[in-house]
């Protein structure tokens, strides 16, 4: 431990002081002039700051009624640059421009304000104004409007203005400019796709945007703004994300001598609030005329809340966004919940290929295997694969009959992945118990490629192969959208040595091997798949319809095997039909209606290999089994769900929204066979044993669901808004009697009620306390599924009709702090949680092998405390750090046994990102977790003893900048310094060296984007 602990704070020291290097970025001072004469150039003046990656600097204007033109600024002298925009473009009410500037890598960056957020200049003549009154900054020379007024369209693009014209669409709110502003370059900072709406003053309604994905709303494919290494590496990073206009973000900072710009801005804001009665003339009203109706973030906290240094910071990133809280993309620093946002450019930073490489990074969450080889994930100290939603783009993944989800897809066809640790049940219903992982696809027009290759090297000196690839493209047309992605994954895996097993003694005897042989090793071959596609139309002002439909399947090696014993010829296969109908449609008062009809069929196939090969039960020919004691489960489940939600704005400061829901879950197989008999002998084929019990006949093999939610959002005061949420949920049962028989059903109601109050202190800190309720119900397999007991399938669950729908009651108090300097910026966020489970469904080993699943009736209670804190010196110089503690407590047992001790009750993670000049990064990421025990909840658990001692895995990539605008190299390994993890084991007195986890492995990625 101590080793570990040193190893690691060394890294850390290594990296935070590394951090604050950064490479020198192009800038531009300019002042943006307030007001113009009329049918005169306007000349604009800038000097140009750290330009030497800088060819050549545009300015790009528009008049009413115009798309952008472009006009080059010359250089004088020095660092000295003119532009003129001409006389006949300089009409009332006004002209709006930004500067671009030519990269030497063929990229187009905005260096002051940008094609969204613009700077306005006031054309025409003006009169005297009258003395300024006294009030609040920003509020000064407010006098009434003249009765005449200009059009009030005069912004808005004429039709077929070209991608210009559809970027300027978004509203752009006057910028507060003044002397000697310096504008930093906006791309890392910036939004880059068309199908992102931000959620802060100034940016278009997220409701009153269209989908064009076509998948569910709930799954926010109304994509995130990505971070500045998406927009210059995956997003088609460069003049794309001008000419496409792809939602760039209105975040660009700036910064007044002598005065914080986010004063003005705050100031500036109050009057979409109605703060102010009028404060412009009726020139000003029409340049704001395009903006449509103010952004839901927008009511539920005030613009002082949400100042330029707020939408400029994330943790991990530019950009940190949810929408699986709320169904509506909010900065995560004021949605009411605990979570964490990862883009693109953060997952390739973390050197992440799989959903469970970023979950593990996750502060409160750790991912582990099992034997049987699924990735398990657990939040707050404890374990259940049924407890955690995964969703992808809002489509439920998790399997009906045992809670399972495929969810450890690949990143690189993913735009951004949303965790919220904590209830969800008042948004998602049932099962949305210990947190949310909402996975989001990438569907930014353009053509994208990945391909990985690498390793890990074996013991034998060979290297198990792993290769994966990813091709997806988007285009849009008009109203038509259309996109297709495919991914193929295929790896030979690690094969690690198993000393002992269950059938140490008897393989021994039969001869199977020596005495001083191991009992075998781990197999972690996998072939996957995952194809999808879409296309989605506008209907004017009908709205939009969409239809997605997605294939993945998975056919892989078990890890070890069943339970205790090592099946080096297990085959698991998994497939997953998803599709999914939506529309949705703004609404007249800046809300929104969304309407899905949804399908999915997942099929499962699990052989499980018992015993080694030519393994005998006794004597005689019947007794030989030459492929080993085999047992197979094939389960097919269905799912229909038909969902209808609204938002609706009841006022500035309150937003309310209903959803309904209906859920169709039926089991239409269950298959278990065996090549055995109960008394150990071989079957002539494959057969279900005797006294199986057909489960898609009884009551448990379907459920409907039906859900009923609300959720208003109220801004009470500028810097205070409340969240009340409430879901009714009929779930339907089965009724069993007291001899645990299961004749007939019943619907149990649950009420599960949200509360959350978000206080804006300042502009840099945001408090938050939360209250949720959530529920679910037992799964088929926990309630039913009970498999006839022999020496050679032991350890499974054994299935109880009698159990309870378990609910959970968390408390939540958290703090978001905000600080710059400079260039420098400190994102700094913690929290305290306290969480009552009450009758959760608990598998405690009492028998020895069968272990039976029931209601601890006192419940488990679990606290802790997160905290996380990000430093960035520039875009591409980062560095953050978190960790948490958490205590899990099984209150049914004496005092000295109710710690949980099985997964890691303290994490700490870290990592680094910095330049190594100009073309080329270096990224560190260090993972840590305590030690792991056996838990001591009964006599069996007390006597297995296990201890896994403490871990730190490092993982290093060296990664480029864009290569000739299209193409980027990553070089890097995982677990760089080979350290031998291990996870736990059923039967730690058996398996006694536990469960081995991959070594060190090395990969190179090249990814192409146009």
């Amino acid at each position: 431990m101590q080793t570990v602990l040193s190893r690691s704070l060394i890294l850390c020291a290594v990296v935070f002081a590394a951090a604050p290097v950064h490479a020198q970025e192009a800038a531009l001072l300019h002042a943006s002039p307030p007001r113009a004469e009329a049918r005169q150039p306007l000349q604009l003046d800038a000097t140009l700051v750290d330009g030497g990656k800088v060819l050549e600097l545009f300015v790009r204007y528009r008049g009413p009624g115009e798309a952008y033109v472009q006009v080059p600024m010359e250089r004088q002298y020095g660092d000295l640059y003119r532009a003129v925009i001409p006389a006949e473009h300089m009409v009332s009410p006004g002209v709006e421009y930004f500067v671009e500037a030519a990269m030497v890598d063929g990229a187009r960056t905005p260096l002051f304000m940008s094609a969204l957020r613009p700077a306005r200049v006031m054309v025409g003549t003006q009169a005297p104004e009258p003395p300024p009154a006294r009030g609040p900054p920003g509020r000064k020379g407010t006098r009434e409007a003249p009765r005449s007024s200009p059009d009030i369209d005069a912004f808005a693009p004429p039709s077929g203005a070209g991608e210009d014209g559809d970027a300027s669409r978004a509203p752009t709110p006057p910028p507060s400019n003044g002397p000697g502003i310096r504008a930093e370059t906006p791309d890392s900072r910036t939004s880059n796709r068309a199908d992102s709406v931000d959620s802060r003053p100034g940016a278009s309604d997220s409701r009153a945007s269209s989908t064009p994905s076509g998948t569910d709303p709930r799954a926010s494919n109304r994509t995130a703004p990505s971070d500045s290494r998406a927009a210059s590496r995956t997003d088609t990073s460069d003049s794309r994300a001008s000419s496409r206009a792809d939602a760039s973000d209105s975040r660009a900072p700036t910064r007044a001598s002598g005065t914080d710009s986010r004063t003005s801005g705050r100031a500036d804001s109050g009057d979409s609030r109605g703060s102010r009665a009028s404060n412009s003339d009726d020139a000003m009203a029409a340049l704001n005329a395009d903006v449509p109706p103010e952004p839901r973030a927008d009511s539920r906290a005030s613009t002082a809340s949400r100042s330029t240094l707020d939408d400029d910071l994330a943790l991990y990133s530019a950009e940190d966004v949810l929408a699986v809280t709320t169904l509506q993309e909010e900065a995560v620093r004021t949605v009411p919940a605990i979570g964490a946002s990862f883009n693109r450019a953060q997952m390739i930073a973390l050197g992440a290929r799989t959903v469970a490489d970023v979950l593990d990074v996750v502060p409160g969450v750790s991912v582990s295997r099992d034997v049987q080889g699924f990735h398990r994930t657990a939040i707050r100290g404890l374990r259940n694969d049924a407890e955690v939603l995964f969703l992808l783009d809002g489509h439920r993944l998790n399997n009906f009959f045992d809670g399972k989800a495929l969810m450890n897809l690949p990143v690189e066809n993913l735009e951004r992945i949303e965790v919220i640790r904590g209830p969800g049940s008042a948004v998602y219903g049932a099962g949305a118990f210990q947190g949310v992982v909402n996975l989001v696809t990438h569907h930014a027009d353009g053509v994208r490629g990945a391909i990985t290759t690498g390793g890990v090297p074996r013991d034998d000196g060979r290297l198990a192969l792993a290769t994966d690839g990813h091709l997806s493209a988007a285009h849009t047309t008009g109203d038509l959208r259309l996109f297709a992605d495919l991914d193929l994954w295929t790896q030979e895996g690690d094969s690690l040595v198993i000393d002992h097993d269950a059938l140490d003694d008897e393989s021994v005897a039969q001869g199977l091997r020596d005495v001083d042989q191991p009992a075998g090793r781990t197999r972690d071959g996998r072939f996957f798949v995952n194809a999808g596609g879409g296309v989605s139309y506008g209907l004017d002002s009908a709205g939009r319809l969409g239809v997605t439909a997605r294939y993945l399947s998975e056919k892989r090696d078990a890890l070890v095997g069943l339970f205790d014993t090592v099946g080096n010829d297990s085959q698991l296969s998994w497939d997953v039909l998803l599709a999914d109908l939506t529309w949705d449609r703004p609404l007249a008062d800046g809300g929104q209606v969304r309407a899905r009809l949804g399908f999915d069929q997942q099929s499962t196939d699990r052989l499980f290999q018992l015993t080694p090969l030519d393994f005998r039960t006794g004597d005689g020919l019947d007794r030989l089994f030459p492929e080993g004691l085999q047992e197979q489960t094939r389960v097919t489940v269905r799912t229909v769900t038909a969902s209808v939600d609204a938002d609706f704005a009841l006022a500035k400061e309150n937003h309310l929204t209903l959803g309904f829901v209906a859920e169709q879950q039926s089991l239409s197989q269950y298959d278990y066979t065996t090549n055995y008999t109960l008394d150990g002998r071989l079957r002539p084929s494959p057969a279900a044993p005797e006294g199986l019990v057909d489960l898609t006949q009884g009551a448990a093999s379907r459920r409907l669901t039906l859900g009923l939610s609300a959720q208003d959002q109220w801004t009470v005061l500028s810097a205070l808004t409340l969240t009340f949420g409430l879901r009714l949920d009929a779930t339907q049962l089965p009724d069993a009697e007291a001899t645990g028989a299961l004749d007939a059903s019943r619907m149990v109601v649950r009420v599960n009620p949200r509360v959350g109050l978000v206080i804006a202190a300042s502009d840099a800190l945001v408090l938050k306390a939360l209250y949720g309720r959530a529920f679910r119900a037992p799964t088929p397999q926990e309630l039913v599924e009970r498999i006839p007991d022999t020496d050679y399938n032991q350890g499974r669950f054994e299935g109880n009709p009698l159990l309870k729908p378990t609910t959970v009651d968390t408390f939540e108090l958290g703090m978001d702090l905000v600080q710059a300097a400079g260039d420098t910026r400190v994102r700094v966020r913690a929290n305290a949680f306290l969480q009552n489970f009450a009758s959760p469904i608990t598998p405690v080993d009492t028998s020895g092998n069968i272990v039976p699943l029931r209601n601890r009736e006192l419940g488990v209670r679990v606290y802790g405390v997160e905290a996380e804190a990000r430093l960035e010196a520039s875009k591409r110089a980062v560095a953050w750090v978190n960790a948490s503690l958490s205590r899990a407590q099984d209150l049914e047992v004496p005092e000295q046994s109710r710690l949980l001790t099985d997964v890691p009750q303290a994490r700490f993670n870290a990592g680094v990102s910095m330049p190594l000049g100009d073309w080329l990064n270096l990224d560190v990421v260090v993972r840590s977790g305590a030690e792991r025990r056996n838990n001591n909840r009964s006599t069996l658990e007390l006597i297995r003893r296990y201890e896994i001692p403490a871990y730190s895995l490092i993982t290093a990539q060296l990664r480029t900048e864009p290569i000739w605008e299209h193409f980027e190299v990553t070089l890097y390994a995982q677990n760089l310094f080979d350290h031998d993890l291990r996870d736990d084991v059923p039967r730690p007195d058996r398996v006694t060296g536990l469960l081995p986890r991959e070594g060190v492995s090395g990969y190179l990625t090249l990814r192409a984007f146009y």
